[in-house]
C-alpha cells in the first residue's frame, strides 16, 4: 500500500507542477491588450449608441483631471436608428456639465446614423451625418477611470441615459495631417497560447 500512496503523490504533484506552468505569470498576453470599442455601448427601442465616450485631450494625462470644472469636453459616439422610420436627437443633460451642446442636423434617417466626434469622421469606424455634442460648463473635474451620464432625449425613442466613460489616450484619433510618432507596429505577431 505504500507504494500505490507515494505514486499517487507524486502524481498529483507533477500535474500540479504541470497546470502551474500554464498560468499567465506576472507578463500575459492579454496585459497590454485594449477593448476595441472603449466607449459605452446601449440599445433601447430601435436606437443603438456605440462607442459613446468623452474625447481624450490632446495632451491630457492619466493621473489628472483631463477636463476641469468650467471647461467644455467634447464627446464622440455613433447613433444609429434601425427603424423604417427617422427619429430625432433633441436634446441631451447630464449632472455633470451645466449644458450639453448638440450641433448640426439631429435628423437620423431611416436605417441611418448620426456621428458626434471633434475630429474629422468622428472616432475610427464611426459613419454617418456629422454633429457635435460637447459638455460646456462642467460642474466638476472630469477624468480616466470614471463614468459620467448623459442623457439624450429623442423624439420617438424617448430618453435613455448612457454611462460614458473618459476615452483612452491610446485609442485617440490623431488629428487631421498629423502623423503616429509612437514608432510601432500595432501588432504583436506569433501565435503565443499553450
Amino acid at each position: 500500500m505504500r507504494p500505490t500512496r507515494a505514486a499517487l503523490v507524486a502524481g498529483a504533484l507533477i500535474g500540479a507542477l504541470a497546470l502551474a506552468g500554464c498560468g499567465a505569470g506576472q507578463i500575459s498576453q492579454t496585459a497590454d491588450q485594449q477593448a476595441a470599442v472603449s466607449g459605452a455601448n446601449l440599445t433601447t427601442q430601435h436606437i443603438e449608441i456605440r462607442n459613446a465616450e468623452i474625447e481624450f485631450p490632446v495632451g491630457g494625462s492619466q493621473r489628472l483631471a483631463a477636463y476641469t470644472a468650467g471647461s467644455s469636453a467634447p464627446v464622440t459616439m455613433s447613433i444609429a436608428n434601425d427603424d423604417d422610420l427617422p427619429d430625432r436627437l433633441l436634446s441631451a443633460s447630464s449632472p455633470v456639465a451645466g449644458n450639453v451642446r448638440i450641433t448640426g442636423d439631429t435628423q437620423i434617417p431611416a436605417h441611418g446614423a448620426l456621428t458626434a466626434g471633434t475630429t474629422p469622421g468622428g472616432a475610427v469606424g464611426n459613419v454617418g451625418t456629422p454633429i457635435e455634442v460637447s459638455l460646456d460648463g462642467l460642474r466638476q473635474d472630469i477624468g480616466p477611470g470614471l463614468s459620467y451620464p448623459v442623457t439624450f432625449v429623442f423624439e420617438r425613442a424617448g430618453s435613455v441615459t448612457v454611462d460614458m466613460p473618459m476615452g483612452n489616450a491610446d485609442n485617440r484619433v490623431p488629428e487631421q495631417g498629423a502623423s503616429n510618432t509612437s514608432g510601432g507596429s500595432g501588432g504583436s505577431g506569433g501565435n503565443g497560447g499553450h
